[in-house]
């Protein structure tokens, strides 16, 4: 089961907020209403992306190409299902949009 630290949620046409910092994604684990923009903020003095798919085995829906400290990259989940996501450069780095029903 995952902790509250872990899973976050938010309501529709909010705009959910993942931060990157210490090589993870914060939290590893959103579950969103569709319609949702979530925003990704790197805190590491490091480039990241925010790829769909899993190591090895982009998924093609989205992907931020690299992004460095400070900056931000953000994205519209418009349909529901399940979107896990890593980072090309750090692989052990993943993370779960869940998008569900407005």
């Amino acid at each position: 089961m995952l902790s509250s630290a872990m899973l976050s949620s938010a309501r529709a046409d909010d705009t959910a907020e993942v931060s990157i910092k210490l090589f993870s994604f914060n939290p590893k684990v959103l579950e969103v209403p569709a319609g949702t923009t979530v925003v990704w903020t790197n805190g590491d003095a490091i480039e990241h992306s925010v790829t769909n798919g899993v190591p090895g085995k982009p998924g093609g829906v989205f992907d931020s190409g690299f992004f460095t400290e400070g900056q931000k990259w953000s994205f519209e989940f418009t349909e529901p299902g399940e979107y896990p996501y890593f980072c090309r450069r750090h692989e052990s780095m993943t993370g779960v949009v869940k998008v569900t029903a407005p």
